[in-house]
């Protein structure tokens, strides 16, 4: 479980990196900036703050407490943003992807105990 665990951390800290580099950088991020609609901006900001869950928690992630909340937050978001990629139907990528992580989460949340009592 602790690989598991490990390799969320990982795979969720990049691709929410990649995504917010991509909408941070791209045409309607901060190069949009005074021209209104910047949507793409501020939800790449709140990709790189998800992004930085990964990093806050990697020297506590065998600490129970710093687990369940981690995991947490990053099942909320993922299966959050699965459901809301599926309602909308046009980003069948991104949807399979947060999905993945939602399930591998909500998982990983269910077993925590096992995550920090492994050797």
């Amino acid at each position: 479980m602790r690989l598991a665990y490990t390799i969320l951390l990982l795979l969720s800290g990049l691709t929410e990196l990649f995504a917010a580099a991509t909408l941070i950088g791209g045409p309607d991020g901060l190069a949009a900036a005074g021209r209104g609609g910047l949507w793409s901006m501020h939800y790449g900001f709140a990709a790189l703050a998800i992004a930085s869950c990964s990093v806050w928690a990697w020297p506590l992630r065998r600490e129970l407490a710093a687990v369940t909340v981690v995991l947490g937050v990053l099942s909320v978001f993922h299966v959050g943003l699965a459901v809301s990629l599926y309602v909308a139907g046009d980003q069948a990528v991104g949807m399979t992807i947060h999905s993945v992580l939602g399930v591998l989460a909500v998982v990983l949340l269910l077993s925590r105990n096992r995550i920090t009592s492994e050797p």
